[in-house]
């Protein structure tokens, strides 16, 4: 199936991604809820939307770390274990995004993350460094496997879930999770990529147009949250989740 897009169509929905990559970019996830559905609605598949997708997510975080490469960094021996994760569930991914077809893993997850913003919000997660213990260090690296996969598969603003678990079971700050995430998200795509070149599901023009809105938009955003303090990056980080929630749930 190829998809029939204008030029016209092109145009727009670049420059509608670089405003959810600006966002994307202060929050640290979230760009994808709405980049992913616009993709379906230009007339792409869901596994073609998915795909070509990974493009402009490479580019949301690299602009990203390009604007907050001011910000400190977690340790190389953490940050080592999290990106060993990355590669070995970016090279099982592209087998499920080519079978892609499945709804109700956006209900249960919208549900999830409407439930999870009063938590955080109570909990004050993500607005400094907390230390953990060891035992809820274990679950969180067994959720950030679980969330990692999960944003690999089925994209669409589930990165969300990977900022969530690195705040509330592995002590980051909301700017700390930020950096780690685009790490994360920059490994996972590019190996995601290598394994979909051969597939025939990424269309190339709108690729194209990814990569340079939300390249252009995450160095924005980039910019913009290394300037801010933990408690503003998480206020629109719990925005983006909300909003993501909404379209996991109806959209």
């Amino acid at each position: 199936m190829s998809a029939d897009v204008t030029n016209i169509e092109l145009i727009l929905f670049g420059v509608v991604n670089v405003c959810a990559a600006v966002l994307s970019g202060i929050g640290g996830s979230g760009g994808g809820f709405i980049a992913t559905p616009l993709l379906i609605i230009l007339g792409l598949s869901p596994a073609q939307a998915v795909a070509t997708g990974k493009l402009g997510g490479m580019a949301v975080a690299t602009g990203s770390l390009g604007g907050m490469r001011r910000v400190p960094k977690r340790s190389r021996r953490q940050m080592t274990l999290i990106l060993s994760l990355a590669v070995v569930i970016g090279l099982l991914a592209p087998f499920a995004i080519t079978r892609l077809d499945s709804e109700f893993y956006r209900r249960v997850l919208g549900i999830l993350l409407l439930a999870m913003i009063p938590i955080l919000i109570v909990k004050k997660v993500g607005q400094a460094e907390q230390e953990v213990s060891p035992a809820r260090r274990l679950v969180g690296y067994g959720l950030l496997i679980l969330s990692m996969a999960m944003a690999a598969v089925f994209s669409g603003g589930l990165g969300t879930l990977i900022n969530i678990v690195l705040m509330a079971f592995l002590g980051m700050s909301a700017l700390e999770a930020n950096v780690t995430k685009r790490f994360t998200q920059l490994t996972l795509n590019i190996i995601i990529f290598v394994g979909l070149l051969g597939s025939g599901l990424i269309i190339w023009r709108v690729a194209a147009v990814c990569m340079l809105s939300g390249g252009l938009g995450g160095y924005i955003g980039g910019k913009i949250a290394a300037k801010k303090s933990n408690r503003f990056v998480m206020g629109v980080f719990m925005v983006l989740m909300f909003l993501s929630a909404l379209e996991l749930l109806f959209g």
